[in-house]
């Protein structure tokens, strides 16, 4: 029998009933769609010209490309400058290391000088519901009605049960933003849900919002299994297309420009930050530099979004707002709230230690690349009773302007 796409439980989740919602499709119709998502995925890894490849020490697979070979009849641009790398972050008893990812660890095995790193995706673990471009798409359902009080700039990306959010952001002309996120492993209750902490930057256009996006996410549905990743993402139209050139995840549909060698779109790192214990931070900044939108991790670029890839007014000249979020989907596959967890899965109250935070929040408000401290009115929760956000902006510490967020979701005051 061939595979059809289906909703999974973590093997945590309690055991419940599931609605699996392409039961109306027939056998044959449900195969034809997971076949077509996973020959988009082969056909995508076959169409580059692999040197080598490699298996990172946690078991990613990856294939290295020659870097300039993503552009055609050229090559692939210079970053700003040489970043400053992320160190351990002190503020009074408080530590935060900075997070490391695979290729960085010693012993790691890399490609050649001259090429870079994609992640080959594990077919057999993928097996989504819906069309291809549901599995495009930021999450795979249609649009639902904002949810009232939602701030109209946000505008939620396209999906059927509601996203949930703790959020802030800053709005006027902006050429870049950057902050420390601190990195935790998530409960994910389902395959078709996830959770992400993320900087953004965005600007309205006659397509709908555009956005250029990135962050730690876990998502089985895309990744094929339980862990958090680094992610990217983008949308030229409002989340209403995804493809080539139009928007997409990571190194499945075109825009992206990988540019180092040891950090990449799906990687994997390791520690993360552990209750009570060690804290992890990961550093992310967007800047906007000779045409692209270049994005930094942990003081190293890795990349960057052509802004020929999105009209004026829109992103290619400049952003209109600089977002800071923690972000959750809560699938349509059950009636009840999900317990996923949106950033360590405790309320902001639960402070050091213990709940998720971003601290040092910037933006950058001209092209002279000086970052500016963010000291906006207040942050926003889309649901207070499930998941939350506590701000402490211009805190006069170390820490900047910064915020706690997350929460367990289905809880007494969340049903």
């Amino acid at each position: 029998m061939a595979p059809v796409g289906r909703i999974e439980a973590n093997p945590e989740e309690e055991p419940r009933e599931l609605q699996q919602f392409d039961y109306e499709l027939s056998e044959k119709d449900q195969e034809d769609r997971l076949e077509e998502i996973l020959q988009y995925l082969r056909d995508r890894e076959a169409r580059h010209d692999i040197v080598e490849t490699t298996t990172t020490p946690m078991g990613q697979k990856l294939h290295w490309i020659e870097r300039d070979s993503q552009v055609e009849l050229g090559k692939v641009a210079d970053p700003p400058s040489d970043g400053e790398a992320l160190v351990a972050q002190q503020e009074g008893e408080q530590e935060a290391l900075p997070l490391t990812f695979e290729l960085e660890q010693q012993g790691a095995e890399t490609g050649p000088p001259g090429t870079v790193p994609m992640v080959a995706r594990p077919i057999d673990k993928i097996h989504p519901q819906g069309t291809l471009q549901d599995f495009l798409a930021k999450w795979n359902r249609p649009a639902p009605q904002p949810r009232p009080g939602t701030p109209e700039l946000l505008e939620p990306p396209r999906a059927g049960s509601p996203h949930e959010y703790a959020y802030t952001s800053h709005s006027g002309t902006c050429y870049g933003a950057q902050a420390n996120i601190n990195t935790w492993d998530p409960y994910v209750a389902y395959s078709d849900e996830f959770s992400l902490g993320q900087v953004a930057m965005a600007a309205s256009s006659s397509k709908g919002l555009q956005t250029v996006e990135a962050g730690h996410q876990e998502y089985r549905d895309i990744y094929g299994d339980w862990v958090p990743h680094l992610f990217i993402f983008y949308t030229t139209n409002g989340y209403s297309k995804s493809g080539n050139n139009l928007g997409g995840y990571n190194r499945d549909v075109d825009g992206w420009k990988q540019y180092s060698s040891s950090i990449y779109p799906g990687a994997l790192s390791s520690p993360l930050s552990s209750f009570g214990g060690a804290q992890y931070q990961m550093s992310v900044k967007y800047q906007l530099w000779q045409g692209n939108w270049w994005l930094q991790i942990n003081g190293n670029w890795i990349g960057y979004y052509p802004a020929g890839l999105f009209s004026n007014p829109g992103l290619q000249a400049s952003a209109a707002r600089a977002d800071w979020y923690g972000e959750i989907v809560d699938s349509a596959s059950h009636s009840f709230t999900t317990s996923t967890d949106m950033g360590s899965g405790n309320f902001p109250s639960a402070g050091w230690q213990w709940a998720a935070y971003m601290n040092n929040i910037m933006y950058q408000s001209d092209t002279s690349g000086t970052m500016h401290d963010y000291t906006p009115a207040s942050a926003w929760a889309s649901r207070p009773g499930c998941y939350n956000v506590e701000s402490h902006f211009a805190s006069g510490t170390s820490w900047g302007s910064y915020f706690w967020w997350g929460g367990p979701g289905r809880n007494t005051q969340c049903p």
